[in-house]
């Protein structure tokens, strides 16, 4: 069993009808922009416009291609943790790496202790028990869903019904 010393999620890119999920992107915050590996660059088809001298964690100069496609966090896709990105790929890079771009555009941080993202729902997202969240949910059903645990959120704290659930209660601004 290998043990990763990485917070790693499963991440989708697309171009147009095209698609490629990796399990393991690993979130790297000392990264300025996302970095894919040539798979994703075949699977998608996508077309350089432009390069970029960059420096690897040792500070060797290499040259990186950029391109353009979605870049989206599988699991919230739906939800709007989707955006096209310039994105990067150094020739013989082997991970696929979400940079500080994609973090800064959906207001996302990582949680160490618990090996995930944490961020905001958006207005009207509601916790699942069975995993993720809905929106514009009937309170009725909701309840019948989630039972207590739909009461016990409080503005601000972190909901862990589930481990898929890893946001923040939104903030209602009552006039």
């Amino acid at each position: 069993m290998t043990i990763r010393h990485e917070i790693v999620e499963e991440f989708t890119f697309r171009n147009g009808t095209r698609s490629f999920t990796t399990a393991n992107a690993v979130i790297d915050t000392g990264a300025h922009h996302t970095c894919i590996t040539q798979a994703v660059v075949d699977a998608l088809e996508l077309d350089a416009y432009d390069t970029a001298d960059v420096s690897s964690p040792g500070h060797e100069p290499m040259l990186a291609f950029i391109y353009r496609c979605l870049v989206a966090w599988t699991m919230y896709e739906e939800q709007g943790f989707a955006s096209t990105h310039e994105v990067l790929c150094i020739p013989g890079a082997g991970e696929v790496l979400i940079g500080f771009d994609f973090l800064r555009a959906h207001e996302l941080s990582v949680d160490i202790q618990n090996q995930g993202l944490v961020g905001t729902a958006p207005d009207g997202a509601v916790p699942l028990t069975g995993g993720g969240y809905v929106l514009n949910m009937p309170r009725s059903y909701l309840l019948k869903l989630n039972g207590e645990r739909a009461n016990a959120a409080k503005p601000g704290a972190i909901l862990r019904p589930h481990p898929a659930w890893r946001f923040k209660l939104p903030v209602f601004i009552k006039k």
